[in-house]
């Protein structure tokens, strides 16, 4: 599944504008609280330092060297696999990664305020926070990183903050399941349905494509689509 190398663990960042109020404060036990400035340079969220968390335990028990680094870091270095967290909006690799031609199973889109994740081939839609269950979703693609030959993509990222971690939970601890169901495919990607507040609720939401052409949408469990998109609301992306 994971390809020969060492594994690099991406984490997306966001910058702080020096120019605006400060929105950061510290909460104590005793009720008191403190404004802060911020940190000096980047912000990194709860759901990318789980989700590194899970990647880095999950992948040492199988490989050597696992590292973490910033998404602007590891542009410039491309020539390992990759596990990118968060959507493109918080991380450019991710960004990268849902461009490259040879992606053809999942991407996010969006309609007017309407954010969900688009299986590309058979066009269903994947709304989170719809009552009454609210749930979360995150995508797990992995794509050839065709400019180094051996090398592979990964994408955990979800429509809000529990559909990112708990796809890259998914990922850490269920990987063996993914490469039974995949077998000999090195291109695939599936969909995660997630309780918010629970990484490990994480579970395959009835998706699942690989990179054989020939395989049969309706055998996968895909929807094509014709199948009626779930009811329209405005979530907000990772």
């Amino acid at each position: 599944l994971w390809g020969p190398g060492d594994i690099v663990v991406c984490h997306g960042s966001r910058q702080i504008d020096r120019t605006a109020p400060s929105y950061f404060i510290k909460r104590y036990r005793d009720g008191t609280a403190v404004r802060l400035n911020g940190p000096s340079e980047n912000v990194m969220g709860d759901s990318e330092m789980r989700s590194s968390a899970y990647l880095v335990r999950g992948l040492s028990r199988h490989r050597k060297n696992v590292s973490v680094e910033i998404d602007n870091a590891r542009l410039a270095k491309l020539e390992e696999s990759v596990v990118a967290i968060g959507s493109g909006c918080s991380n450019e690799m991710t960004r990268l990664i849902l461009r490259e031609a040879n992606n053809r199973f999942l991407e996010f889109a969006q309609e007017n305020t309407l954010f969900f994740i688009r299986d590309k081939k058979s066009g269903k839609r994947f709304i989170g926070f719809q009552p009454p269950g609210m749930k979360d979703y995150g995508m797990i693609l992995k794509i050839k990183n065709t400019r180094f030959p051996g090398r592979y993509f990964f994408v955990c990222a979800g429509l809000g903050d529990w559909g990112t971690s708990g796809a890259s939970w998914f990922l850490a601890q269920r990987w063996n399941e993914l490469r039974a169901q995949f077998k000999d495919q090195d291109e695939f990607g599936v969909v995660v349905e997630v309780d918010i507040g629970s990484d490990q609720s994480a579970r395959l939401a009835g998706n699942g494509t690989s990179s054989r052409e020939d395989q049969d949408s309706n055998r996968s469990g895909l929807l094509d689509s014709t199948t009626p998109p779930s009811p329209t609301g405005t979530i907000i992306v990772s």
